[in-house]
This record gives structure tokens, sequence and C-alpha cells, in this order.
């Protein structure tokens, strides 16, 4: 059995954007992650899962450093928490949203990017 981790669309504001002005004003994103745990790697204690306020403590973390691109953000909040998580991770997927981008007469509910990554089941020795 799986279990599914999520935290859905995080609104924060983070230095991101190819132009110097939004890495300086900083931008708002909608930022979601979803962990899919094996669920035998989980347990009625706190201590032994995942705590959503770690989860949204790391993307915050994440989103203080200054990048030029959305794919970039989103794989290097993927890649903590895959650094932090030592057992059980079967899939990660960070969905990122940008309400606004800087061109003239484009129009759209959001612009984004997802990014996502599956782990082989480890057999147990």
């Amino acid at each position: 059995m799986l279990t599914t981790i999520f935290i859905d669309q995080l609104q924060i504001h983070a230095p991101i954007g190819w132009y110097e002005e939004e890495r300086m004003n900083k931008v708002g994103l909608s930022v979601s992650v979803r962990l899919k745990l094996d669920s035998k790697s989980l347990s009625d204690e706190l201590n032994q899962t995942i705590d959503y306020a770690t989860i949204t403590q790391w993307v915050l973390t994440i989103a203080e450093r200054p990048v030029k691109l959305l794919e970039t953000f989103a794989e290097n909040i993927l890649l903590h928490i895959e650094s932090q998580i030592s057992h059980g991770l079967v899939q990660i997927q960070i969905s990122v949203r940008k309400a606004q981008i800087q061109a003239r007469g484009v129009l759209a509910a959001a612009h984004g990017v997802e990014v996502e990554q599956n782990y082989p089941k480890r057999q147990d020795n």
C-alpha cells in the first residue's frame, strides 16, 4: 500500500525569474508537493513520519535562493526532499505555478512546471 503526503498550492514569493527585476522584487508562486511513500515505512508516531511543517520549511528555504528558471527551482526542491528522506520513498512530484509572466498580450490562469522522480522499490536484505 502507498501513502501520499501532500501540500497543495503553498503560496510563496520567491526571487525567481529570467529578468533581474523579477528576482529583486520576487514573484508570486504556488507550489504543490506530493510524496508517495511505502506505507510500511510509516508509523503512528509523528517523529517517524513526514511532517507537513517540515516539508513546508524545506520549500521556503529553497525559495530564498535566487534562480532564473521555475524548472531549476522545482528540481532544487525535489533534490532537497530526496536528500532528507532515507526510506520508503516511492515518488516525488513538484508543481510550480506562476500566475504572471512578463509578456504583453499573454493571458493564462497560470504558467508552470512539474517535475517528478520515481524510486524503485528496494528489496529488504
